[in-house]
């Protein structure tokens, strides 16, 4: 039998993956892996070590548990023990930190809450009796706006937990703790979520009580509701983890050990560059809780400071350069050196960028791959020309075999949207993930009703004109008509004796009263006129974009549509200009990408190993750059690198930033593209790369 030393070196681990792999199996290791290092590889090939030297030592077999940060993750380790013959001795428990948790304490009776219309219901209904107690957070929500506010309550009380709040904490406690989140970096985050709470109207005895008395006040209706929503069974994600850490600090306290062979020996943690205060406590409780005889188990933590971009969710890069003090104890680092993925130049971009970054660890990486990449900075006039230039490369890459998988990477979501659009034309299939479904949702399937209205309306053939009409109008301000409103129009419209489409429109301006508050009928008759003497289909795109206010954000429909979270129509206003008086024909190529969007949101739904490995298959891959963590691809296009889209305008961390576009543009294997227009300055990362 081959000895390790022998494996390895047949595996071509280099010099410091080997070093890592090769660490005393008793430390505490911080591995920073930049991307293409070979971060998973070296992790298995560190699991084979210890349980070979655990067999040459008579000791019993290791049992690793090993937290990956996404479902995806966690199937391509699986996948990776499965296929490799060298990791079938590794006896590994591999999770996500939720699911974990959620199966220490999950118990009948236990509802998982994940959608805002469930959150503010468990304002609405589930916490009355405790809201009854704080009737200054009851009146706040007690308006037409209430669902939105009430489901802010819930995802400002998990912001608590995810900061690592608890519901045992005393005023003095909470105090103490707040000045931990600073020391983080992480007040700013709590400030926004208690920025609402500030504003909220109709708070009765609260007027004359500054900002800190209202938090105090909160926290006390917090710690109460938290744990009545324990007692009735209501659970959100972040109580998963919540609840989770309190069980084991518990079991910590009360000197309680693991059942026999629900322990186990290491833990290792990847991305943990991505993990909250929460997901640091929960970690910090496990180690102590399975290693209570060796005072604390063993963990590797692994990630790479340059791609911590979750700070949205509490994650702070803090945690990974200084782990010692948040573990309070010590950690040996490792560093993988060679970037396997990513050709010379590209390399040497990534180091250039990051290097204008300060809260950071400095690393010597180079390139372990061959040849140079092509990098390209593709400028066009107009946004909808960058569109038209960026399918030009797709539609050339896909002709060439040698590039097995390309990624359209955006900034904003709504960067994507055209291309599933252009895409499901051309009949390419992509892969998008499920919850970007912008066309099963409400808004798209009135968009399109709405454009064959109009398209019909200019031939002369409405079948309906009273209820095509209602069709519009109910789009025009941000809720549609009541039933009311609707028969009155209804009543009106008959008793009028229109028969076509152009009599309901034009019976419109002699409507005496207002449709609907602020709509009168003249202004409906407006609005409405222009839209179906839209010459073009992108005039009419610009009239829905302008003018139409019901298909604009919306908290209360988010859930249940992407349109409705991030307005993506005026997206599809740019590409619109190409179909020029050819209506039928865009509505026709929406479900056409429609039909070809439902394939990929099937396997995007499904969590088993045979919709992973389709996946993988799938050459054109469409993602933000969130999405792209953990994953490479032969072509990468940067979509938009303008300035206020790379950095966001709105974001007030550039190095969080410069981050993310590091992430997004170290995807690439072989071909870099940077995809700009003049509309806009160009992205200043583009200069401190100096491709520009």
């Amino acid at each position: 039998m081959k000895d390790f030393d022998e494996l390895i070196k047949e595996a071509g681990l280099n010099r410091s993956q080997k070093k890592f792999c090769k660490m005393p199996v008793d430390k505490n290791i911080k591995l920073l892996a930049p991307a293409g290092s070979g971060k998973t590889y070296s992790l298995l090939w560190r699991c084979r070590y210890i349980t070979d030297e655990a067999a040459k030592n008579g000791y019993p077999k290791p049992n690793f548990l090993i937290f990956s940060f996404t479902k995806s993750a966690k199937l391509e380790l699986e996948s990776r023990i499965e296929k490799r013959s060298e990791f079938k001795k590794v006896r590994a428990t591999i999770r996500t930190l939720n699911s974990w948790g959620w199966e220490l304490i999950k118990r009948p009776g236990i509802e998982l809450i994940t959608t805002r219309k469930q959150k503010a219901n468990l304002i609405i209904h589930d916490l009355q009796p405790t809201l009854n107690k704080f009737p200054y957070i009851q009146n706040a929500i007690k308006n037409p706006s209430k669902n939105q506010k009430a489901a802010d309550v819930i995802e400002l009380m998990d912001l608590l937990k995810s900061l690592g709040f608890t519901h045992h904490m005393s005023k003095t406690d909470y105090k103490s703790h707040v000045k931990e989140i600073k020391d983080l970096g992480l007040f700013p985050i709590l400030a926004e979520g208690y920025e609402f709470l500030y504003k909220l109207e109709g708070i009765q005895g609260e007027e004359d009580k500054t900002k800190e008395e209202r938090v105090m006040n909160f926290f006390e209706f917090w710690k109460k509701a938290v744990v009545y929503l324990d007692a009735v069974g209501r659970y959100t994600f972040e109580d998963q983890k919540y609840w989770a850490r309190l069980f084991l600090e518990k079991q910590i306290e009360e000197k309680k050990t693991p059942s026999r062979g629900k322990g186990f020996t290491h833990i290792m943690v990847d991305e943990f560059q991505d993990i909250n205060p929460l997901d640091m406590y929960l970690l910090k409780a496990a180690c102590l809780y399975f290693g209570q005889k060796r005072k604390k188990t063993p963990i590797t933590i692994l990630g790479d400071d340059d791609q911590a971009i979750f700070g949205w969710r509490g994650s702070t890069p803090r945690y990974i350069l200084h782990p010692d003090v948040y573990f309070e104890t010590k950690f040996a680092t490792c560093v993988l050196e060679i970037n396997y993925r990513s050709p010379k130049n590209i390399v040497e971009l990534s180091n250039q960028l990051l290097s204008y970054n300060r809260e950071r660890e400095t690393k010597e990486i180079r390139s372990g791959a061959k040849g140079r990449a092509s990098i390209k900075v593709v400028r066009s006039r107009k946004v909808a020309s960058s569109i038209d230039a960026t399918m030009k490369i797709v539609k050339s890459l896909l002709k060439d075999k040698k590039y097995s998988s390309i990624a359209l990477i955006g900034r904003r979501q709504t960067t994507l949207f055209p291309y599933q659009v252009l895409l499901g034309n051309e009949k390419i299939a992509y892969y998008v993930d499920y919850d970007m479904n912008i066309f099963e949702g409400e808004a798209m399937t009135s968009l399109q009703e709405i454009i064959h209205i109009v398209d019909m309306a200019r031939n002369k053939h409405v079948r309906d004109p009273i209820n095509s009409l209602i069709v519009i109008i109910d789009k025009i301000q941000r809720y549609e008509l009541n039933k009311q409103e609707k028969n009155d129009l209804k009543e009106y419209l008959i008793d009028n004796g229109v028969r076509s489409f152009k009599e309901s429109v034009e019976s419109l301006k002699d409507y005496s009263g207002n449709i609907k508050k602020n709509l009168s009928g003249k202004k409906a008759y407006t609005i409405i006129r222009k839209l179906i003497d839209s010459d073009t289909v992108y005039d009419l795109m610009e009239q829905i974009v302008s003018e139409f206010e019901g298909f604009d954000k919306d908290y209360t429909k988010q859930e249940t549509d992407v349109q409705y979270k991030e307005p993506q129509f005026f997206r599809l206003k740019e590409i619109s200009k190409s179909y020029g008086k050819d209506f039928a024909k865009f509505n026709d190529d929406i479900d056409m990408a429609r039909i070809m969007a439902e394939h990929s949101y099937k396997k995007s739904a499904d969590d088993s190993m045979e919709a992973f490995k389709d996946i993988e298959k799938t050459r054109v891959h469409l993602m933000t750059a969130t999405r792209s963590k953990g994953h490479e691809y032969d072509a990468v296009i940067i979509l938009d690198a303008d300035d206020e889209v790379w950095p966001d305008r709105l974001s007030g961390d550039i190095e969080a930033e410069r981050r993310l576009f590091y992430v997004a543009l170290s995807r690439a294997r072989k071909n870099l593209y940077f995809v700009t227009s003049d509309d806009t300055l160009e992205s200043r990362f583009l200069l401190e790369t100096r491709l520009i």
